[in-house]
């Protein structure tokens, strides 16, 4: 067994004494907690904004326990408090409520208890208990997980081992805010400049940062699908610039970053989560100043069909992706509304598209839409309050 797997089985195992401490320490109705091994982000986030600018704090006392929680001093307020991973445990073992998207502890919740797992996304690859590599592993550590809509609440029960009785249908609360579109956030991220459009680039990762998750790869100079070398994508910087147009690569947060060769090119720019962080900003502030999106197999385009605008997936490795992580459907080509791009000329193909505001799958997006978002109305967030009586 590999040390990360021994390190894995024995948290665990830790847990499972921590799960018997929490069954005998009673909870109060009166706290919220936030939990997230990788810091308050996406739907957590999300939902907590959401709670705090409607007042919940006045009538909850909200702790979050997440990892570099001295970061996230201007969130603080009165009723709120961040807490470390290691004060979060004792946190737990109190709180009536606790919501989690990228990572909680290994316990399990007691009766008196809702945990909610807001997961990151509507999938159309294969996760947890359907994914190879990691389906051993257990997931259930929560009284309900969430599904953006009917027909995905068989896929996650699925994905996380549970009975679908245990599957909320509820839309992502990141979601609400493609809704509200504003100036300041392209400013703060620097992106400010002579462009009419932004074209959003959103690739899944191949390789993880820790080298546990391997999905493929890129066999590219740049290190990105389609783009085989420098001099074509210094081309279509090039032509970027001529149509007034901006692309944005955003690099997923579990992508192995040094896979990636650097860009320096003026209307092509990579930027991180740590970026978009560092800003105090939320990476669907971003998505929502987006004309277009190019994608592939990430969640991403299911949420982004709330817009209604132009979106291209790379599939130039469809049949090894799906022979290596797999899709939670038999054909994900049914569930993906735009232009298929294998080559650079597709590629370009879809910029002209997205330039002219209009790629001809307005129809396949609707249709798709209505399957995958049972909330498209930006009340996302409301309604999983509703959903849980807060």
């Amino acid at each position: 067994m590999k040390l990360k797997d021994l390190v894995k089985t024995g948290r665990q195992a830790a847990g499972r004494l921590l799960t018997v401490l929490n069954r005998l320490i009673p909870k109060r109705k009166d706290v919220i907690l936030f939990v997230g091994n990788d810091g308050l982000t996406d739907n957590s986030r999300a939902f907590f904004t959401w709670l705090t600018q409607n007042g919940y704090q006045k009538r909850y006392r909200i702790r979050c326990a997440v990892k570099n929680h001295e970061q996230y001093g201007y969130l603080r307020q009165e009723g709120v408090e961040f807490l470390s991973l290691k004060r979060g445990v004792f946190a737990y073992f109190r709180a009536g409520y606790v919501f989690y998207c990228n990572g909680t502890y290994p316990i399990k919740p007691s009766k008196g208890q809702t945990a909610v797992n807001l997961w990151h996304g509507t999938p159309l690859k294969k996760i947890c208990k359907l994914a190879p590599n990691v389906s051993h592993y257990d997931y259930d550590y929560f009284t309900y997980v969430l599904a953006a809509s009917p027909m995905f609440v068989p896929v996650m029960a699925q994905c996380f081992g549970v009975p679908e009785s245990r599957v909320l249908c509820c839309g992502h609360a990141r979601n609400d805010l493609l809704f509200h579109k504003s100036p300041d956030v392209l400013r703060k991220l620097g992106l400010e400049g002579d462009f009419d459009r932004l074209l959003l680039w959103m690739p899944t990762f191949r390789n993880s940062y820790n080298d546990y998750i391997h999905d493929g790869g890129c066999q590219t100079e740049t290190g990105l699908p389609i783009f085989e070398n420098s001099g074509q994508m210094a081309e279509f910087d090039r032509w970027l610039r001529e149509n007034r147009m901006l692309m944005v690569v955003k690099l997923h947060p579990m992508q192995k970053e040094s896979d990636i060769a650097p860009i320096s090119l003026g209307n092509i720019r990579l930027l991180t989560n740590r970026e978009i962080e560092a800003q105090h900003l939320q990476l669907y502030e971003l998505v929502a100043c987006a004309d277009a999106l190019v994608t592939d197999y990430s969640s991403i385009y299911f949420d982004y069909l709330l817009l209604d605008r132009p979106i291209g997936f790379t599939c130039d490795d469809l049949d090894a992706y799906g022979g290596s992580r797999g899709f939670v459907v038999s054909d994900p080509l049914a569930l993906m509304p735009g232009m298929k791009l294998k080559t650079y000329a597709d590629f370009r193909a879809f910029a002209e598209k997205a330039a002219a505001g209009d790629d001809g799958y307005a129809a396949e997006r609707e249709r798709v839409n209505a399957l995958v978002n049972a909330d498209r109305d930006g009340r996302s967030a409301v309604h999983l309050a509703q959903l849980l009586g807060l």
